[in-house]
């Protein structure tokens, strides 16, 4: 082991900086500049603590939706922890999207607890997008907070993501998601760790930048003039990204509020994880390369440079990063021989470092996250969950790209997807 370690630093201090550049551009050109921006976040991110607290009375009154199927098991606690806020919305609406199950008897006795102010329920499902539709419908305030049956909530949740409408440009503020059941199995740590990286880090990045991408589908508020001036949710899958896309077309901003914690469950098997994994690469690659194309045209009329920027953005760090992969690994062996495995040895060290220092910052900045025991799980997180989702992103990306498997997807209803095409 000692003389493998040995004969590996050996063979890079004999390599000259191009070479060894070479040998690592995947890591230079398509790993570094992502590392960068979060740690340039992170500089920022800790001096930008709200320094005083809106009126948020004045700003008018939060609607909470509440839309799920078959979620009999959720929704109770859900709208019982609504009532706990700081906050409280100044009406609840349950909607039960075609369920099967005892959904609507436990929407039911939300109502007769005075929990709910309104309640719906539809005979035949009619996805997520038309669940949320049929809630604002029936909504009577200015704001209107989309929440997921399996989340809970921090107790000030509700007030800071009011907060971030004391801009009037403002059309919707995407709550922080933390993983609930982190501790579950190594799979639901992983994703705990990712969360933290990616959504408590990477969107408070891109919102400091005016690219927030994705206003959470767990859990996000929107002023209902914005809503009214886009027509509501689309139908069909990808239903948060969609509508945070036609919001920033529309010249609306997306804000994220860090502060404002919902918690999640996340899957536990690798079945079911990578299932919905696909159909969030999927669903991107259709939104943002067919429905928004317009985003990336430089001759379009009104062409703005911030939507250009991030739509590549995606495109380099996430589409030609996926499918460099495999390019660069037969390219390796081909050209280093055994030597191969030192060179990808050394890579995924300094992957290691990286995801190390990007968590430790990502945790700092948000003390809710109880970031000791995960970890123990970062290097197995970097060697192996890292690399993994990179092949499940790859695989949705060709099924996508060449098959268009998001319009058949189960997640909304076959009729919904023969509506849209």
């Amino acid at each position: 082991m000692w003389e493998m370690i040995d004969d590996g630093i050996t063979f890079f201090a004999t390599q000259s900086y191009a070479t060894l550049f070479t040998m690592f551009w995947i890591v230079v050109v398509l790993e570094f500049p992502r590392y960068l921006m979060s740690f340039f976040t992170s500089v920022f991110f800790f001096a930008s603590k709200p320094e005083f607290e809106e009126d948020i009375e004045s700003l008018g009154r939060l609607t909470a939706v509440i839309a799920g199927h078959n979620e009999e098991n959720s929704i109770e606690k859900c709208g019982e922890r609504l009532q706990e806020q700081s906050y409280i919305p100044y009406e609840v609406i349950a909607i039960s999207d075609g369920s099967t199950d005892k959904t609507r008897d436990d929407i039911h006795y939300l109502q007769n607890k005075g929990r709910l102010d309104g309640a719906h329920a539809t005979e035949l499902r009619g996805g997520k997008a038309s669940a949320l539709n049929l809630g604002q419908r029936f909504s009577t305030g200015d704001f209107i907070a989309s929440i997921d049956c399996d989340c809970t909530f921090d107790r000030h949740a509700m007030k800071y993501v009011m907060q971030g409408f004391a801009d009037p440009r403002v059309g919707v503020v995407s709550g922080n998601v933390i993983v609930r059941n982190s501790t579950e199995n190594i799979l639901s740590s992983f994703q705990a760790i990712e969360y933290v990286i990616s959504i408590c880090l990477g969107r408070h990045s891109l919102a400091m930048l005016d690219q927030m991408c994705c206003a959470s589908g767990a859990f996000s508020a929107f002023r209902v003039s914005a809503m009214n001036q886009i027509g509501g949710f689309d139908a069909g899958g990808g239903e948060d990204l969609d509508i945070t896309f036609r919001l920033r077309d529309y010249g609306w901003k997306v804000e994220f509020a860090p502060e404002a914690i919902c918690y999640t469950d996340v899957p536990t098997s690798i079945t079911v994880l990578m299932r919905q994994r696909f159909r969030w690469e999927r669903d991107a690659i259709r939104l943002r390369y067919r429905k928004y194309l317009h985003f990336i045209n430089p001759f379009r009329q009104g062409m703005q440079l911030k939507e250009f920027f991030h739509q590549y953005e995606f495109l380099v760090f996430n589409v030609i990063a996926a499918i460099a992969l495999p390019v660069y690994l037969i390219w390796l062996f081909v050209r280093y021989g055994e030597n191969a495995w030192f060179i990808l040895a050394g890579a995924q060290v300094v992957l290691i470092a990286l995801d190390t220092i990007t968590f430790a910052l990502a945790s700092y900045a948000t003390p809710k996250v109880k970031s000791l025991p995960l970890w123990p799980y970062i290097p197995a997180y970097s060697i192996f969950y890292v690399n993994f989702m990179r092949v499940v992103r790859l695989y949705a990306y060709v099924q996508e790209w060449i098959f268009r498997t998001s319009y058949k997807d189960s997640f909304a209803p076959l009729k919904v997807h023969r509506v849209r095409e």
